[in-house]
């Protein structure tokens, strides 16, 4: 089923305008339904805390009371049974209660047996409270405190707060007052929240103490109840916990919110729809104002498309149809400056292309018919040329025939040049090998000869160091000449004063005798003295002469040296000018070689280049045969050719006579 383009907008605006009002309506009732949520359980929670701390201001101001009482002696006193003081007792008691009416219900004196001696009411009270827990705590010297209990005095529930009276260290009885629990509780009673909402106290039990339904009082333990929502939070009660929760009752959405007071646990009950109806207003008012708004918008949105979109597409779509029955005069004023006015804008192009192109297409027809009329005359003449085209064709063949034979001779005798080519170039790689070889083994002797040159340079170098060292003993030696000929001198000078002394010796007689002995050792140390330094010089002078033999042939060794170095730079020499004839020869072989693989390429080449042009010839052959076969096909086409030119020329006034159907600008 076709849907409008009005329908499809309108419902495009309305799920665009519906989702995020929806969304905006959710989010604010999400926030407000928190919000009354929160303060309203922030509120119920201050009140039960006040409601609390109310009743634990109260014991706790009764418990201070009777703490003070059980000081005074002569209560105590008069519970250990002293006569004469029962009324000063009483009188005392009585005043004390009367002056906390709202506070105290009763004073209650009991002696050490349990049974009351008096109350701030009856001075001659006599009832047996032995049983009452709270009482044997106190007569056990302990201050405590009872549940909710009904008064044996009154009958009323009531909460009793006990303290031991002693008398000189020893337990004579006790002191206890009453608080009536109404008096405590009526602040729980009093709250009403909202309609259905109430608050009540539960004891360390889970018992109901203090309820808007008396009945429950004192008899119903929610402790045992089936809801286990509700159960769940009366155990944090019990155990005396700050909480909040929410459970189910008869049906009824609830929330609780609890605080301990003391012994008890007091809870406030509201119904949630009750506390959250502001909520569920503002979840009503968004709707309707929503739906309010969703209205507006669609009616603007519907007058918007109907003026704007619809109403140019309508116009447009005429116009296409006049333009589909072959009026192409008509043209497109659209002015709603968007893209529908873009779209008339393209449809006048089209229409004003469309005029251009029936416009081509009638002259066409008509140059189609004139070339048509022109291609049946071509045709006869083409038939005409084809048949002395196949009279070519066949004397081409011949001649093709007769060129293939020759062309087969040609390619054997370049095979058998290939062949000698690959001779020459296994030689030339074989060639180029051994001058490889002969440069290695060169460039190895070069190599040694080198080693041979560094060796006796080396040889020539410490040769010159021993010439040195030599010419340097030689001037040692001719020093050393010169100290001995002056020790000679010194030896003869010394030996003629030795003469001398022992002439002077003999002269002095007996007294020159010592000196004649030591004028004697000295002449003698002077002769052998002399001795020796003849000896030194006899063997200074052969040195010297061996020296100077050694030195000579230190000279004819150095200058064997030179020659041998210069004899071996001479055969560096030649073995450079041997590797670089090899080397050249190994050029000049490479380039043999590169010219043998470039006849060897080439004569392939020519090869393959003869077999190509063979099979080309006889590619000729048969293609002059197939050629002549084609001509005689091609003149039975021409002449169809020349019937299909007929038919064309028919088609070309059919077609000229279907654009004669468009109107277009310029048609009179």
């Amino acid at each position: 089923m076709k849907m409008s383009i009005k329908t499809k907008l309108t419902l495009m605006f309305l799920v665009f305008i519906s989702v995020p009002l929806i969304a905006l309506g959710i989010t604010s009732y999400n926030l407000a339904a928190n919000s009354v949520q929160s303060i309203k359980e922030e509120e119920l929670g201050q009140i039960v805390m006040d409601a609390s701390d109310s009743i634990v201001g109260e014991v706790d101001s009764v418990k201070g009371y009777i703490q003070l009482l059980s000081y005074n002696q002569v209560l105590a006193r008069a519970a250990a049974g002293e006569s004469g003081l029962n009324n000063e007792a009483f009188e005392y008691i009585s005043s004390v209660r009367r002056e906390n009416d709202g506070l105290l219900d009763d004073i209650v004196i009991v002696n050490s047996l349990g049974m009351t001696v008096m109350s701030s009411k009856d001075e001659n009270l006599n009832i047996d409270l032995s049983d009452r827990d709270y009482i044997k705590s106190a007569l056990g010297g302990n201050a405590s405190e009872s549940d909710v209990i009904f008064s044996k005095i009154s009958g009323k529930p009531v909460i009793a707060i006990a303290h031991p009276l002693v008398l000189e260290g020893r337990v004579v009885g006790s002191i206890h007052g009453t608080v009536s629990f109404e008096n405590i509780s009526r602040n729980i009673s009093e709250i009403k929240i909202g309609e259905n909402g109430y608050a009540y106290m539960l004891d360390k039990s889970g018992l109901i103490v203090q309820h808007p339904d008396s009945e429950k009082v004192l008899s119903e333990n929610v402790s045992n109840t089936d809801n286990y929502e509700l159960s769940a939070l009366v155990e944090k009660m019990k155990q005396g916990e700050i909480g909040e929760g929410f459970y189910t009752y008869q049906g009824v959405r609830k929330f609780v919110c609890f605080h301990p007071a003391g012994e008890w646990s007091v809870a406030i009950v509201a119904d949630y729809d009750e506390y959250m109806a502001p909520a569920y207003k503002i979840k009503k008012d968004t709707i309707a104002i929503s739906m309010s708004s969703l209205i507006v918008a669609l009616f603007l949105a519907y007058l918007i498309t109907n003026s704007r979109i619809i109403k140019p597409i309508a116009e447009l779509e005429d116009l296409m149809i006049k333009a589909g029955n072959g009026d192409l005069t008509v043209s497109s004023n659209i002015k709603t400056k968007d893209e529908i006015q873009t779209l008339g804008e393209y449809f006048n192009s089209m229409i004003e292309s469309q005029s251009k192109i029936i416009g081509h297409v009638r002259s066409g027809s008509a140059e189609l018919t004139a070339s048509s009329e022109e291609i049946a005359a071509s045709a006869e003449e083409i038939t005409a040329s084809t048949q002395q085209i196949a009279a070519n064709i066949q004397e081409v063949a011949t001649n093709a025939e007769s060129q293939n034979s020759s062309i087969v001779e040609t390619s054997e005798v370049l095979v058998q040049l290939s062949s000698l080519i690959q001779i020459a170039q296994s030689r030339a790689f074989k060639a180029k090998d051994y001058s490889q070889h002969t440069v290695e083994a060169a460039q190895v002797g070069r190599d040694k000869l080198k080693t041979t040159v560094e060796a006796i340079e080396n040889i020539s170098r410490v040769s010159n160091e021993t010439a040195r060292a030599f010419n340097v003993l030689d001037e040692i030696s001719k020093k050393v000449s010169g100290i001995i000929n002056t020790i000679n001198n010194i030896s003869n000078q010394t030996n003629l004063l030795a003469l001398n002394a022992a002439i002077e010796a003999a002269r002095a007689g007996e007294h020159g005798r010592g000196f004649t002995v030591v004028a004697d050792e000295v002449r003698q140390l002077s002769e052998q003295t002399s001795v020796e330094a003849n000896e030194i010089s006899s063997l200074v002078s052969e040195m010297v002469v061996q020296i100077d033999r050694a030195s000579r042939s230190m000279g004819d060794s150095e200058k064997a040296v030179t020659n041998g170095v210069v004899v071996a730079r001479e055969t560096d020499e030649s073995f450079i000018k041997i590797i670089d004839a090899v080397e050249n020869i190994a050029e000049g072989i490479d380039q043999i070689v590169d010219v043998t693989n470039n006849e060897v390429a080439s004569s392939e080449q020519i090869i393959q280049l003869i077999d190509a042009v063979a099979t080309i010839t006889e590619t000729t052959m048969g293609n002059s045969q197939q050629v002549a076969l084609a001509s005689e096909e091609q003149s039975s086409i021409i002449q169809n050719f020349a019937a299909a030119s007929e038919e064309t020329s028919a088609m070309a006034n059919e077609l000229n006579s279907l654009v004669k159907k468009f109107i277009v600008r310029g048609d009179n």
